[in-house]
Formats: structure tokens, sequence, C-alpha cells
């Protein structure tokens, strides 16, 4: 399997793709408006406080205030107004309310995580080994912070993972000192695109193609000073004058991953639908009739869906709760295979998923924690005219609606003249039904929304 980062800046955003065998696997983008903030550290300023300390209200700097909520009501932590504080961006803002803070904050390393109000040493779940898990603990005996140690950390001698724990520790420290001697402020980028391209650039990666002479030089620096020049070989910089994301066709993948519906190979589909509440996916077989016996085709074509269900939960950043309509299978170990091959391709997800399961409705449901923003926010906004819902009034509808008003408008008015703004087939079926002579028609279809205006003219 090839695998491919490309990095694109253009005064508008910066765009950066991870590409597997020419597929889009991954996309993040940042626009100097629209920053990620979630994973970033600030120095906030303590505003208000509601419920005797169970909200705390927090100015870090943003157009809107921020807030700390504690389930545990046991143990609030005591503060005052005024107070100043290290907090940590959990969540972005949404549905009107603003970012949710947590002051347990973390410091994100290409192996490890340094906790740096915890003591806690935790190892990442998808190492199972128990020889594995102990030799990786015994490494870090003495240290007096909290520490999580990622999947790939297996990979990497002890003193890496040390040296790597000094540079996170230098990192902790100067957000200290900085907390001290600045005002309320931003003490760490968590959400810079250039890092993410150092925590993704690795061994596995075949080529890094960057179209900008600034941030091919950034990150270049950036690997020496790390000591990693050994991936500067896989360093390309495009030329052409054809946009590099339209080049290697990122652009027709990024417009396929935003459809409602996303066809697969055999000719089945998967049907993504979002809601407030969560997101559904519900899997059918579509085209894919093939020569196969009806439960054998209703197998492989919910085994087949796994994959790209993983794939476009990933690539449009979907969280909250998901819950996946599989076509329904009658043997409980067909259902145990399908759940097995999910959990194979949502293992290489970044983010933590957790309670996946069969529900007694034979729904697979589970939750995906919600980091930055889909990939929908970027290229698409909510239609003013269907406010979101998909549909426009049908034209039956909009006739009735019209006939109700002209006739109370005729009923009630003195009127010289009546001009009805519409589409041209509604004219056409007013007129069949309607003979006023006072009426004017007028083409126009941009009454969306209601789907034609009336103007009168009284004597």
């Amino acid at each position: 399997m090839s695998k491919c980062l490309i990095l694109s800046k253009n005064t508008y955003e910066t765009k950066l793709a991870l590409l597997e065998d020419d597929k889009l696997e991954e996309i993040y983008i940042e626009r100097e408006k629209e920053k990620e903030i979630s994973g970033n550290i600030y120095k906030g300023k303590i505003i208000d406080i509601l419920n005797k300390g169970e909200i705390i209200f927090v100015d870090i700097g943003l157009e809107k205030n921020t807030f700390l909520s504690f389930e545990n009501k046991k143990n609030i932590p005591k503060f005052n107004i005024f107070d100043s504080l290290i907090v940590q961006v959990e969540t972005e803002a949404r549905d009107g309310k603003g970012a949710r803070l947590t002051f347990d904050y973390s410091i994100n390393g290409e192996n490890l995580v340094l906790l740096p109000n915890s003591k806690n040493l935790s190892i990442s779940k998808k190492i199972e080994d128990l020889e594995t898990i102990k030799k990786l603990k015994d490494i870090f005996l003495n240290i007096d912070k909290g520490l999580i140690l990622r999947t790939k950390s297996v990979e990497k001698s002890p003193e890496v993972l040390l040296e790597e724990y000094k540079k996170l520790e230098a990192i902790d420290n100067q957000i200290k000192k900085d907390f001290k001697e600045k005002n309320t402020t931003l003490l760490y980028d968590n959400n810079s695109i250039l890092k993410k391209a150092l925590t993704l650039l690795d061994e596995d990666i075949d080529e890094f193609i960057i179209d900008d002479e600034d941030n091919f030089n950034k990150i270049k620096n950036t690997l020496e000073e790390n000591k990693k020049n050994y991936l500067l070989k896989k360093f390309k910089k495009y030329f052409k004058d054809e946009d590099i994301f339209s080049y290697y066709k990122i652009d027709a993948q990024i417009e396929r991953a935003l459809d409602r519906k996303v066809y697969l190979e055999s000719g089945a589909s998967i049907v993504i639908e979002k809601t407030e509440a969560l997101v559904s996916i519900d899997v059918n077989t579509g085209q894919n009739t093939g020569n196969q016996s009806s439960q054998n085709l209703i197998f492989n074509t919910n085994l087949e869906a796994c994959k790209e269900i993983a794939r476009q939960i990933k690539l449009r950043n979907l969280a909250g709760i998901i819950i996946i309509d599989f076509i329904d299978l009658k043997k409980n170990s067909d259902r145990k295979k399908i759940l097995e091959e999910l959990k194979r391709y949502l293992k290489k997800d970044r983010m933590e998923i957790n309670s996946l399961d069969f529900s007694h409705l034979g729904l697979v449901q589970f939750t995906r924690k919600r980091q930055g923003k889909e990939l929908s926010f970027y290229y698409r906004e909510k239609c003013h005219y269907c406010e979101g819902t998909s549909y426009l009034l049908s034209k039956d509808r909009i006739i009735l609606n019209l006939f109700a008003e002209l006739n109370s408008q005729i009923k009630y008015n003195d009127l010289n003249k009546i001009v009805i703004k519409t589409k041209k087939d509604i004219i056409k079926e007013i007129k069949k039904l309607i003979s006023n002579p006072k009426i004017e028609y007028e083409e126009d279809s941009n009454f969306y929304k209601e789907g034609y205006k009336i103007e009168l003219y009284r004597r």
C-alpha cells in the first residue's frame, strides 16, 4: 500500500491530505478566521460562577466566552471571580454554546501524551501483550507526571521515548512560565496544520508533496532540529500550474465525501444522515445483485460496507452518537464477524471510540469523540430556502397557498392590478384555473421558500 501526504497553501486556506493508494483517507483544513481550537491551551480568566460552582464561565480571549462544567458535585474546585487558570479546549463551540473547557490539560507528542495534572501512567488499549505493557511501564517508573503511551510507542526504543518525554516536559514548563508572565492568551497551539503534518509523517509515508516554499522550509527545519533527517528523502516540491488538489483528484473525492449516498465497488451503497442528536448510516444492497444466495449477498455487502463506513466517519469527522443499520443478519455468528470487521477498520481512527456493539434492536451503535470541525463545515452551509430540511414546497401546495392568499386579498381589498411572480410551470397551471383581467404574471424563480410573490396595486 502506498501512502502519500499532500500539503497545499493558498491565500485563503491551508489543506493537508493523506492518500492511501490514491484514495483520500484524511483531510485537514486550516483557515485564519476559522481555526480549530479544540486541544489548544489558554490562560483564562473567570468571569462568572453559577450553581455553586458547577458551571464556570471563562474568558480566554475569544469572541464568545467558554465554560467549565463539573458533573461530580462532591469535588468541585473552589474558584473566585477574576481568578486566572490554565485551561484546554475540550470541544469547540456548537449549537449556540461556547467552547467547553477542562483544566486537566494534556500535551500530545508523537508517541506520548503528557498529563501535567495527573500521576497516572496509561497504555493504549490497542497494546494488549502483557509483557510489552510491563516493559513500557518500566521505562517511566521514575516520572512524576501523568503519561499516556500511544500505540506507536511499541516500535520505539526507551531512549527515544525518554527524549520525547523531556521535550513534552519542556513545553509544559514554558506553558507555566507564560501563564505567570502573560495576560489572557493562547499558551499552546495544538492545532497547527504543520503539527498535524509532522504527526502523520513517519516511515510508512512514501511521499510528502508540498506546493508552498515557506511550509516546505518550516517542516524541513523542524525535522532537522528533531534529528529526523532520514524523513527528508520523502519530500517533493510541486511545481505544476494546475492546483495540486485538482491534479491528484482530491477535490473530486472531497465532493463525493459530502454526498448523502456513497456507492461501494459492488454497486451497493451506504446512506449517511446527520441529525441534531446523532448520525445514522444505512447499508443497502442497491444494484449489488450478483450470483450469490440471498444470505451470502447480505453478508458480503455488510462486510464491504465496514471499510467504507470507517473511512467516511474519519474523512467527514463525524462525532457523537453514531448508529449503523446493517442489512438484516439472521445468524449471530455473521453479526459477530461484521462487528469484528468494523472494529478492525475503526482501530485506525485517531479519535476515541467507545461502546461499539449491536443493540437489542439489531443496530450497531457507538460514540466517537468530538474534536475539530466536520468536513461539511468548510464546504456546505444550511440552505436558507429549505432551512436544512432538504425539501421545498410541492407545486400543488404552492398553487393552493397562492389561491388562498389571492382570494383573501381580492375579498378584502379594492385592487386595480395584481402581479403574480412565480415559476413558469406554476403560471401555466394558474392560468387554466383563474380568469381575471386584473391579474398579470411574471416569470421569476427566486422565491424558493414560498414559491411565489404577489404584488398588489390599489386604486
